[in-house]
C-alpha cells in the first residue's frame, strides 16, 4: 500500500493545471480553440462520424513533448524505467488515485450517477503485441477506489480501423466490447490524450454496446503551444501557476484532498 499524496507531492513541478472550458478553451479537450468555436479543430474532427462521443474528458494535467514541461510526457510514454528514475506504474497510479479521490464527486456528476464500471483503453497496434497489453490495467488495479469496478471490456478491433486511429481519425470499429455493458456508467481511464481519436472511438463503441454514460479520465493532455495563439497562452499561464491537485477543469469549488491509498 502507499500514500498517493506522498508519492506525488515531490513531483508537483512536472504537472500543469488544466483550464476550464471557456472563451478560447475547447469544451472537450481543454486546449486552445484557435477561434470562436467551443471546440478545437481536432475535437471537431474526432467527434464526427461516430454513433456517439463523450463530451466529458477530464485531464489531470497538461503536458508538452519537448522542453520545459515535457517530464510528464516522458514518464507516460516510456516503456522502461531508467535506473534511478521515478517508477512509472506506481507513480501514475498515485496520480490517478490522488486526483480521483479529490474529484470523485465531480466525475460522478458528469456521469449522471455513481460509476458502475471502470475500464481502460487497450493498445491498437496489432503488429506490436507488447503495446496491446499496456500498463493501464495495472495502474487502475493499484487504485483502491477503482479496482473493485475495473472490468477490461475493451479489446482491439479491426486492423483497418486501427489504421484510421493512427491517422487521428476516430473509428468505433477499432474497439470490441466484451460482455454486456447495458446501462453502465463507465469511467474510461487512459494515460495520454493527443487527438482524442482513441478515447472518442472507445466511448462510441461503449455507447453502441449499451453504456448509459462514459466519462474519460486521462492523466496527461498533450498540447502543442505553437498550434495557435489560444493554446500558447493557456500553456504559458499553466507554466506560471503552481499545480494543485484540488483544481479540476470540470469542477466548481476545490474539494478537500484526503490521504489516498494505492498499491
Amino acid at each position: 500500500m502507499g500514500d498517493a499524496r506522498a508519492v506525488t507531492e515531490a513531483y508537483l513541478q512536472i504537472f500543469r493545471n488544466v483550464p476550464a472550458a471557456g472563451p478560447g478553451v475547447c469544451r472537450i479537450c481543454h486546449t486552445g480553440t484557435g477561434g470562436p468555436s467551443g471546440l478545437c479543430v481536432t475535437c471537431a474532427v474526432t467527434t464526427q462520424g461516430l454513433y456517439r462521443h463523450t463530451e466529458h474528458v477530464v485531464p489531470v494535467s497538461l503536458c508538452v513533448r519537448d522542453g520545459d514541461g515535457a517530464q510528464l510526457h516522458a514518464i507516460v510514454t516510456r516503456r522502461r524505467d531508467p535506473p534511478g528514475s521515478v517508477r512509472r506504474v506506481p507513480f501514475l497510479a498515485a496520480t490517478v488515485a490522488r486526483f480521483h479521490r479529490a474529484h470523485a464527486t465531480c466525475l460522478t456528476r458528469l456521469a449522471g450517477g455513481p460509476f458502475t464500471m471502470v475500464t481502460t483503453l487497450p493498445g491498437t497496434r496489432l503488429d506490436r503485441p507488447i503495446e496491446v497489453f499496456g500498463p493501464m490495467p495495472r495502474i487502475v488495479d493499484m487504485v483502491g477506489d477503482l479496482r473493485g469496478l475495473h472490468r477490461p471490456v475493451l479489446m482491439a478491433g479491426s486492423a483497418q480501423a486501427a489504421e484510421n486511429l493512427a491517422r487521428r481519425r476516430s473509428d468505433e470499429r477499432a474497439f470490441q466490447v466484451l460482455g454486456r455493458v447495458d446501462g453502465a456508467r463507465v469511467l474510461l481511464v487512459d494515460d495520454l490524450f493527443v487527438s482524442g481519436a482513441h478515447v472518442q472511438s472507445a466511448a462510441s463503441a461503449l455507447y453502441l454496446a449499451g453504456a448509459r454514460a462514459v466519462v474519460a479520465l486521462v492523466i496527461a493532455r498533450l498540447v502543442f503551444p505553437r498550434a495557435c495563439g489560444d493554446t500558447a497562452r493557456l500553456w504559458e499561464r499553466a507554466c506560471a501557476e503552481r499545480f494543485d491537485f484540488d483544481r479540476c477543469c470540470r469542477a466548481g469549488a476545490p474539494t478537500v484532498d484526503r490521504a489516498t491509498d494505492f498499491g
